[in-house]
């Protein structure tokens, strides 16, 4: 189980609840409960400091809520059935743990809140002046668990990880990231969408680097064309095995306890939960439909997804005369892929064409260039999937920096170079616009 909330969020409720340090501060946290695949998630939607009229007793280490203006605070979750999770401060402390009163109030608050918006899961969580966080969730039997709760930003903050033992197959990693990344590679859930020429190398390092669980989505069969630049594909697997198999395969040959999930299928709406599960999401696809998809889930589920993709042409000769490729990690505090213009309108109304109907626009003259196959070759691919890696290293661990992250990079093989671009926010835009 896990607890969403943007960074943009957090930080304007951390500010309200940590002003006084002389009293406890109460806030309320509302959100979607999302069952998934893997377990239920959490989105918060509206997170706010309570107001110092709707307190009865408010104390250095002691706070009261009057009854009456917590059902008001809360009567948005009970009308759409969301998850209310409570949290206070304990201003002297370090470290977040929960006191026997925090034990006794919750008994009493917890199954009122099951009784009367059922099916959602509802919590409390304690906040110290040095930022430290602890996290329980309830059943209906006011049974209590702890719960994992998530930042989204400009990085991915993750309270109380779980930590394993050493391994040695990680020792040289361990002298980059530090015990600590690699403690988050260890806890981490990645999503690649598309298995092909590019989600394939993604893949691979993912698989190397000791993600903990992979979740690999494709409905496409290896074909023989993609021998040449699909990791672990054999001649043999040409026309017979599907691109999420090889991927899987290649994964599990390591023997490095990555836990694989195999959906042979193509994006859909079906998946939405899916998507929702996992705490980053490779984009590797190559319709505007499933990319359209992946930019909406992104911001709905708050999801990071970093989409990688490469394009060029050559003349007759062989000889590159346009190329690109590119690096855009969207998500919570970034702009989508529509405001980068990487959604195209017209190019999803294509791909939902029929077969026949494509015939006849591309007679009638109304398509150019539809279904052609478009060069590709496996080391600008590679260029490509190291530079996303290493964007979700710096979004997971921030290694290699995560206070200024590139929002963009654009690659010129020709050229030789990589740039860095950037977008200002659209606060208009119907995806990205609230909690861009």
């Amino acid at each position: 189980m896990k607890l969403r909330i943007t960074e943009k969020m957090w930080k304007g409720l951390c500010e309200d609840l940590l002003d006084r340090k002389d009293v406890e501060t109460a806030g309320i946290l509302l959100g979607e409960s999302i069952q998934t695949p893997n377990g239920d998630v959490v989105i918060i939607r509206q997170a706010f400091a309570v107001p110092d009229d709707a307190y009865t007793v408010r104390k250095i280490d002691q706070l009261s809520i009057d009854p009456i203006s917590f059902n008001r605070l809360t009567k948005i979750a009970r009308d759409k059935q969301w998850s209310v999770f409570t949290i206070h401060t304990h201003p002297q402390a370090r470290d977040a743990w929960f006191s026997k009163a925090d034990d006794v109030g919750d008994a009493r608050l917890m199954p009122s809140l099951h009784c009367q918006i059922p099916g959602a899961l509802h919590g409390s969580i304690v906040l110290t002046s040095s930022g430290d966080i602890a996290v329980r969730v309830f059943d209906d039997t006011a049974r209590s668990t702890e719960m994992s709760m998530q930042i989204i930003g400009k990085s991915i903050v993750t309270s109380r990880l779980s930590v394993g033992s050493k391994e040695e197959w990680f020792i040289r990693q361990e002298l980059a990231l530090g015990g600590a990344g690699q403690t988050k590679l260890r806890n981490l859930r990645v999503g690649i969408v598309g298995l092909g020429g590019i989600g394939s190398l993604v893949s691979m390092q993912l698989s190397h680097l000791g993600i903990s669980e992979l979740v690999l989505i494709d409905g496409d069969i290896v074909e023989a064309s993609n021998v040449s630049r699909i990791v672990g594909a054999r001649k043999d697997n040409a026309g017979s095995s599907s691109k999420v198999d090889v991927a899987a395969d290649y994964a599990e040959s390591l023997g490095l306890s990555t836990k694989i999930e195999r959906y042979p299928y193509y994006l859909s709406a079906k998946h939405e939960s899916l998507i929702a599960s996992c705490d980053v999401v490779m984009s590797c696809v190559d319709t505007h439909s499933a990319r359209a998809l992946l930019n909406r889930y992104s911001y709905k589920y708050h999801v990071p997804i970093i989409d990688l993709g490469t394009v060029f042409r050559v003349n007759n000769t062989g000889l590159i005369v346009s190329d690109a490729g590119r690096v855009v990690t969207i998500g919570p505090g970034r702009p989508c892929l529509g405001c980068w213009g990487h959604i195209d309108a017209n190019a999803i109304r294509i791909e939902s064409l029929s077969p026949e109907d494509i015939e006849n626009e591309v007679n009638e003259g109304y398509i150019d260039g539809a279904n052609v196959d478009q060069p590709s070759v496996i080391s600008f691919n590679t260029y490509v999937a190291g530079a996303g890696v290493t964007e979700l290293l710096r979004l997971v661990t921030r290694f290699a920096g995560a206070e200024s992250p590139p929002n963009r990079l654009a690659f010129s093989f020709h050229e030789g170079v990589v740039r860095r671009n950037s977008l200002a926010g659209n606060p208009r835009c119907s995806i990205c616009g609230d909690i861009c």
